[in-house]
């Protein structure tokens, strides 16, 4: 989270074995290096605020020259926020680049998309629509789900999971005379996607050399396969009995539950005229969804230097172990 608990929201998750990354908010990133922007792939803006999305220039302009495509996800009107943004630039020399860029709004039971692609001139062309019920996207290393929140305008509450975790086994490494380099991601790929057994690696030995090995040995001596993580990520939100109960739906069982946390339970009558939750709801919230780590963020400016308040009023209504996600350009890795 580059502009930690108390700036715009914005949550870059690596997803490493698969060689691309997934952007949640896109406040201000200027703390995030290009060359983690340029990894990002998915973006999931869950409303169109400005410290939601003010920062998504930033991306777009460093995406310019990808190859890859980008989709973005929004809450309802988002095709026309997204219209509009695209349409305030003068794009006249945009056809010599290669952007393909795919926006999504989720509304009710169907997901509408339209292509903006630099070739055409960015113009919007409209995608078939597709049935909605809670996954955005699915693919190898995760599957995206999102649900609609109220804020008094529509917000997006969303969580990923991860298909399963490959760890090295770096004793073992040690042991067989191999070093880590990009051989170890082919491995997990490899692995990840149930290649043949009889597949073969080329690893790299200490001494520099290359040497082959058989998938299925080199799955067996140097990984550990686990449950993959779940994390689930929820702002802007009123504290009401339908909004629980979605977040709580959805987010049932995560091992990170980042979760606004804006006022003090003793500003809740503020927090209620704001559509925010306090620190308390918020640890409330997580333990109603049997979170295992709660991270509250987005601290209204009002509790500057005061912040440990509102961590510390989060931990008591959560009753478990309660983090603070660090500012600067680290991330959190699925």
């Amino acid at each position: 989270m580059p502009n930690g608990p108390a700036g715009d929201p914005a949550l870059w998750i690596d997803v490493p074995d698969e060689g691309h990354s997934v952007l949640l908010d896109a406040g201000d990133l200027r703390r995030i290096p290009n060359r983690k922007l340029l990894r990002v792939s998915r973006v999931v803006v869950t409303h169109t605020h400005m410290d939601h999305f003010s920062g998504f220039d930033h991306l777009l302009r460093r995406a310019l020259s990808r190859e890859e495509e980008l989709v973005v996800t929004g809450p309802p009107g988002f095709l026309h926020s997204m219209q509009s943004k695209l349409a305030a630039y003068s794009w006249n020399l945009i056809e010599h680049y290669p952007l393909r860029l795919v926006v999504e709004e989720v509304d009710g039971d169907r997901v509408r998309s339209v292509l903006h692609a630099a070739p055409a001139g960015l113009r919007a062309e409209p995608l078939p629509a597709r049935p909605f019920e809670s996954t955005i996207h699915a693919e190898r290393g995760y599957t995206m789900r999102v649900t609609s929140l109220d804020h008094g305008i529509p917000v997006l509450g969303v969580v990923l999971d991860e298909t399963e975790h490959l760890s090295v086994n770096k004793d073992r490494l040690l042991q067989m005379g191999l070093v880590p380099g990009p051989w170890l991601a082919e491995l997990k790929l490899a692995a990840r996607r149930r290649r043949p057994g009889d597949t073969r690696i080329d690893a790299t030995a200490a001494e520099g050399e290359q040497r082959r090995f058989r998938l299925d040995r080199l799955t067996d001596e140097l990984l550990f396969r686990t449950p993959g993580q779940k994390i689930g990520y929820f702002t802007d939100l009123r504290d009401t009995e339908e909004n629980r109960r979605r977040v709580v739906d959805l987010a049932a069982g995560v091992d990170l539950m980042i979760c606004e946390a804006v006022f003090l339970d003793s500003d809740r009558e503020l927090a209620a005229e704001r559509n925010h939750l306090t620190a308390r709801q918020a640890g409330r919230l997580a333990r109603e969804a049997g979170a295992r780590r709660l991270a509250p963020f987005h601290f209204s400016p009002r509790y500057s230097d005061r912040e440990h308040e509102l961590m510390e009023e989060a931990a008591a209504a959560f009753g478990g172990p309660v983090i603070e996600l660090p500012a600067g350009p680290s991330a959190t890795e699925t």
